[in-house]
């Protein structure tokens, strides 16, 4: 069984503007059928909104897009009354995150967001990828 691993925001945008990343790295494996993606409805919107802002409607369409192919989203309403149970342990903005990571008992969740540290499933790409023996030394992202 491939592992489900949570993947923040920060791991789509950054395997975009450092094709020579970490994150880039874990998208590939993504690609490659190598694990199972999950991501919160909150991601897509973030996803979308950064590539709209930065790049232009056409590509946040075909990032929305690639991840609603390559990624399990779990519908926000599914979550919605879990999340008051880590409501204050964790800002806002990554409330819908982490809640999807430990309702579904998620072991791995990617990021860059350093408000995830106090969080056992937390883990930068780098980390996850030299759990995996495929990381690029000295580059976190």
């Amino acid at each position: 069984m491939k592992p489900r691993v949570f993947l923040d925001t920060n791991v789509f945008i950054y395997a975009f503007e450092f094709p020579h990343s970490n994150s880039r790295k874990i998208i590939d494996l993504l690609n490659r059928g190598a694990f199972e993606a999950i991501i919160s409805e909150s991601v897509v919107r973030e996803v979308q909104r950064y590539f709209g802002k930065h790049y232009g409607k056409q590509l946040a369409g075909a990032f929305r897009y690639y991840l609603l192919l390559s990624c399990a989203v779990i519908p926000f309403a599914q979550i919605e009354q879990a999340m008051d149970g880590y409501r204050g342990k964790i800002k806002d903005k990554d409330l819908e995150q982490l809640t999807v990571a430990k309702e579904l008992g998620l072991r791995f969740l990617v990021s860059l967001d350093r408000d995830f540290l106090p969080f056992e499933e937390y883990l930068t790409p780098r980390e996850f990828l030299s759990l995996l023996g495929k990381a690029i030394p000295h580059v976190e992202y």
